[in-house]
């Protein structure tokens, strides 16, 4: 594990000095998923010799979150070329996060399978190198991409805020958890059950779109790491206040490769947005 230091002018400074040529103003494209369901992105062209970046919003956000347009908008401007989806959930056009008690019908597959949508889109616009960047329970999406047949073009993982599944609920109760909704599958039972996940106290939909979530622990999620087809940092915040105290030595012990930004919180807010900056940037030049 290593800790940042507070540089917080170095993003500002680098993103000032790139030639303007290299960041090209953003565009958003639209494309008709396979699910029938209409998705968008913000799509910004940088430099051919970089590689091109996928940003991931967090749960039920969109891709105008302030940390993802923070993370976007320094790639940009470091010339690269940034793609940031907004996975529908199910919506067509979706621009504006979903409350917790919403019906949601949505399943990890089906975000699993707009994710490789967007990587898929990228290499069919020509760009054979691929970094990964999430927030938050953005970063599992990108983990259960990984886990099953991912583009060879993506060659990175960039994880900012990586959630503990388990802050709120321990393993013992979020197993207790999937054997019901696992019970209820088995016997067809499709009325609306009810979840404690990620922020939502409760998290309403079909037992069998709930399940799809509930497969992630701290153990899964390691595994996950541990067997992930590319390498993969984590970028944490040192006030992150959605995870465990142990979170961070349980990535460390795993070889996972984490950088601390003392102070900064889940949203590297306020001043630490620039510290945020700063660490994607230093880890995307070490490609």
């Amino acid at each position: 594990m290593s800790r940042l230091p507070a540089l917080p002018l170095i993003a500002l400074v680098w993103a000032l000095s790139m030639p303007a040529a290299q960041a090209s103003l953003g565009s958003v494209v639209e494309a008709s998923l396979p699910s029938g369901k209409l998705a968008s992105a913000d799509f910004q062209a940088g430099r051919r010799d970089r590689p091109a970046v996928l940003v991931l919003h967090g749960f039920m956000q969109t891709r105008t979150f302030p940390t993802i347009e923070s993370i976007t908008g320094a790639l940009s401007s470091a010339g690269y070329t940034v793609l940031a989806p907004t996975l529908s959930l199910g919506i067509s056009r979706r621009n504006r996060s979903l409350a917790c008690e919403a019906l949601h019908l949505h399943t990890l597959d089906d975000d699993v399978a707009e994710v490789g949508y967007w990587v898929n889109w990228l290499v069919r616009k020509g760009y054979p190198r691929i970094v990964l960047v999430g927030h938050s329970f953005g970063n599992l999406q990108l983990l259960a991409y990984l886990g099953r047949a991912p583009s060879p073009a993506v060659k990175r993982l960039l994880m900012v805020s990586l959630t503990d599944v388990e802050v709120k609920q321990d393993a013992r109760q979020r197993a207790a958890q999937a054997r019901a909704l696992k019970a209820r599958v088995a016997r067809n039972d499709a009325s609306l059950a009810e979840v404690e996940l990620g922020y939502c106290r409760k998290y309403v939909g079909p037992p069998a779109a709930l399940l799809s979530y509930m497969t992630f622990s701290r153990r899964t999620v390691l595994d996950a790491l541990a067997k992930a087809p590319v390498p993969a940092t984590a970028i944490m915040g040192g006030k992150d206040e959605r995870m465990g105290p142990d979170w961070v030595d349980a990535l460390t012990a795993r070889g996972i490769d984490v950088r601390v930004v003392p102070g900064a919180t889940h949203f590297f807010d306020n001043q630490y947005e620039f510290d945020l900056q700063d660490a994607v940037l230093r880890a995307m030049a070490e490609q």
